[in-house]
């Protein structure tokens, strides 16, 4: 029994692989490479731009508090301006500005109707302009690149430049919200205070006129405008309060809740020696408000003086709270928490506890002053209030308009952490569709597939292709026949100068090409088969020859008729048998009579010499099948063929029997019984490994003796690999033509082997 034998594939079975799947490659490659060409040039260009943007700390968030490293702040700062970027809020702004500009209409990202012709709503648009952005930091820099894409060069910068000038404004409006506060809190104050001043201008000058008042003496008249001076501080003094109170609450609901009780924490720092400086200050503060009071002589350059002592306390006091944090006391952890945001909110619980002391210093002075001016008579009393709340407004008024105009100008100089450091210029090239790059690879990628296709093929292609298949199963090959193609050999004819008649056509078309072009490599290929049939076993030469296939329409009556052919050529006497008694062929081939035959030999309607009939070439006679019986099995199992073929064997030096496949019916394996031995012809690329397979174990099964197998149908133009000899030896015999050596050498092809096969048959 054959056993398939193993083995790698070597490059010679590569490249016939590839051989052989050529045209699927070039298939797979063209379609592959028009497919990626045609979308490559319709599909519309896509351009990016890209403006570039440095986040400017102001020293709030590149160091953390107490010289503590902030990398960790800074990437933080980094992520949360990147997700400001691509946010809701500045997406909005981007698109009511593109919205307004003069290229709205030359804009595709403001299309009010889709590909499709549907109306694109104001989300969906919105949706589209977020989608085109792209917001990437640069690693280890303050840098962020915001990258637009667009179907134009011009919208594609356009866009990264209004979305980065955006952004620029939104940062803008964040850090002048600090000051804006405070700024439209004295706007509304001052309001408030025009009215009231106003009021109260209006309702003195009418106490006056009705009461025939003038004036108050001058002592009244000091103690009346010393009470507005101190009325106006307390007032001044209550309003600076109010606005740090206000700008530590701000502080607090502006951070994240992580860091809401930052605040708590800051204001709640003690120690022996900030409680001994807040209580200096507060000292300080009641100081003033004494000296101002009693306005003595010099008193200006005491205040002076006292001032710069209370200041000098508050940085004193920063300066231990920032020791205290640093050293772990407290529970501010300094890496979490900014140098600028922990100062902003020190100095404003220094100044609360500081104009906290001063007020209460304010209130004791006023309440002196007011208590002094209700001993006065009643008609002197009233005029002295009405002068006072007047003096009063008035100085309120003009204290609030001196610190709306300080907070008006620090609100305009407020400028954004962010700075544009590139704008986007049109690009010159589109990212997309790289037309080179995808053209490149169409091209490995339409070669590989087609490649890969091919050699899923073959992994999946069970059928016997060649030789190396036959032998991997461990046959023994006898010979490879070529793909006989009677239209191709015509045309090469014809094209040597031969005119074919109609003879010529009709042999031609019975495909008995050793005996129309007994030069021919095929002739040549069936030569080789010849010799190594009759060289095969020496000793024991075989009288009769059972040639079968494995499946129908494998080729074995054309083998059977170009063997005998071959064999008659050097002198031996042949006959050939058409033992195919269901769809017998042999009679077609050399225009016979089919309806006398074996058939009847066996059944002794007619004498052995009564069916042999000549084929009209020397050497050879035939057999035809005769009438078609019922029972072929029974028929080629009878004493009546082997005694015809014992009677055959002596008048002629080769039998050749033509059988029906081993698989189909028993026909085969019956006459492999009767005869010497028996030839198995398996057509390339029609059967399967276990086709073939399965024919030689019935074969084996009733010890036949098969000499060997012929791969029929080989088309040498389509195989690359031991056999590329024949498509040579084909090319160069059509085109060069039997002249020269060549001539010479075809010519005594068949004659140089002619005495060694005469002296081998002599001696059987």
């Amino acid at each position: 029994m054959y056993e398939e034998r193993e083995g790698s594939i070597n490059l010679g079975e590569y490249l016939r692989i590839i051989l052989r799947g050529r045209w699927i490659i070039l298939i797979s490659f063209l379609l592959v490479l028009a497919t990626t060409t045609y979308f490559t040039y319709k599909m519309e260009p896509v351009y990016q731009a890209s403006a570039t943007i440095m986040i400017e700390d102001k020293g709030r968030l590149e160091q953390s508090a107490f010289g503590f490293s902030g990398l960790l702040n800074t990437q933080t700062m980094i992520a949360n301006q990147v997700e400001v970027i691509k946010s809701r809020t500045v997406a909005e702004s981007v698109l009511s500005r593109l919205e307004s500009s003069k290229y709205s209409d030359n804009l595709k990202i403001l299309a009010d109707e889709d590909a499709n012709g549907n109306p694109v709503s104001y989300e969906a648009k919105l949706q589209r302009l977020r989608l085109v952005m792209s917001v990437e930091p640069i690693t280890d820099t303050d840098i962020i690149v915001v990258k637009m894409t667009a179907n134009s060069s011009f919208e594609a910068a356009y866009l990264a430049n209004t979305v980065a000038d955006e952004f620029y404004k939104h940062n803008l409006t964040i850090s002048k919200e600090d000051v804006g506060e405070v700024r439209r809190f004295l706007e509304a104050e001052l309001d408030s205070i025009r009215v009231k001043l106003a009021e109260s201008e209006f309702t003195l000058k009418q106490y006056k006129e009705s009461h025939k008042l003038v004036a108050l003496d001058e002592e009244t008249a000091k103690m009346v405008e010393q009470t507005a001076i101190f009325r106006a501080h307390l007032n001044e003094t209550e309003t600076e309060l109010r606005e740090n109170r206000l700008r530590l609450e701000d502080l607090k609901q502006k951070h994240s809740s992580a860091k809401s009780t930052l605040v708590d924490d800051v204001t709640n720092i003690s120690s022996p020696l900030v409680v001994e400086l807040q209580e200096s200050i507060a000292e300080k503060q009641a100081l003033i408000a004494n000296l101002i009071a009693k306005a003595n002589p010099g008193y200006e350059t005491v205040l002076r003086k006292v001032e710069r002592e209370i200041e000098e306390a508050k940085r004193t006091l920063i300066e231990e709270a920032h020791k205290i944090a640093s050293s772990g006391i407290s529970s501010i952890d300094p890496l979490q928490t900014s140098q600028d945001l922990f100062d902003q909110i020190l100095k404003a619980d220094v100044n609360i506890k500081s104009l906290t002391a001063r007020r209460d210093a304010l209130i004791s002075v006023v309440q002196e002053y007011e208590s002094q001016l209700e001993t006065l008579p009643q008609k002197n009393l009233e005029l002295v209030r009405l002068m006072r709340q007047a003096g009063l407004n008035e100085k309120i008024y003009l204290l609030r308009s001196e610190k709306y105009e300080e907070s008006r100008i620090s609100e305009a100089g407020k400028t954004a952490n962010v700075r544009i450091i590139d704008l986007a210029v049109p690009p010159p090239q589109p990212i997309r569709p790289n037309k080179k790059l995808n053209v490149i690879l169409a091209i490995f990628f339409g070669l590989g597939m087609g490649v890969a296709i091919s050699f899923i093929i073959e992994v999946m292609d069970s059928s016997i292709r060649t030789v190396e298949d036959l032998e991997k199963m461990g046959s023994n090959v006898l010979g490879a026949i070529p793909t006989i193609n009677p239209e191709e050999i015509a045309k090469r004819m014809r094209k040597r100068g031969h005119k074919l008649t109609d003879d010529d056509r009709a042999k031609l078309n019975t495909k008995l090409i050793t005996n129309f072009s007994p030069k021919s490599p095929v002739s040549e290929a069936f030569r080789s088969l010849r010799t190594n049939i009759l060289f095969s076993n020496i000793d024991q030469p075989v009288k009769t020859l059972v040639v079968s296939s494995s499946a129908t329409k494998e080729g074995k009556s054309t083998t059977v008729a170009n063997l005998a052919i071959t064999m008659a050529q050097m002198g031996s006497r042949i006959l050939i048998i058409d033992a195919d008694l269901r769809r017998p062929t042999i009679h077609t081939f050399f225009k016979l009579d089919r309806q006398i035959g074996l058939t009847n030999a066996l059944l002794g309607t007619y004498t052995l010499d009564e069916v042999i009939k000549p084929t009209g070439i020397d050497n050879l006679d035939a057999i035809t099948a005769g009438d078609i019986p019922p029972n072929p099995s029974e028929l080629l199992s009878s004493n009546a063929l082997r005694k015809a073929l014992s009677i055959l064997s002596s008048r002629y030096d080769l039998i050749i029997i033509d059988s029906p496949p081993v698989i189909a019916v028993t026909d085969a394996a019956v006459l492999a019984t009767r005869t010497d031995a028996l030839l198995l012809v398996i057509s390339s690329g029609y059967v399967s490994k276990r086709e073939v397979m399965r024919a030689v174990q019935i074969l084996s099964n009733v010890r036949a003796n098969m000499l060997g197998v012929l791969l029929n149908g080989l088309d040498v133009k389509r195989i690359y690999g031991s056999y590329y000899y024949y498509y040579h030896y084909y090319q160069y015999y059509y085109y060069y033509g039997p002249k020269g050596k060549s001539k010479r050498r075809q010519k005594h092809s068949v004659e140089s082997e002619l005495p060694e096969i005469n002296q081998k048959l002599e001696a059987g």
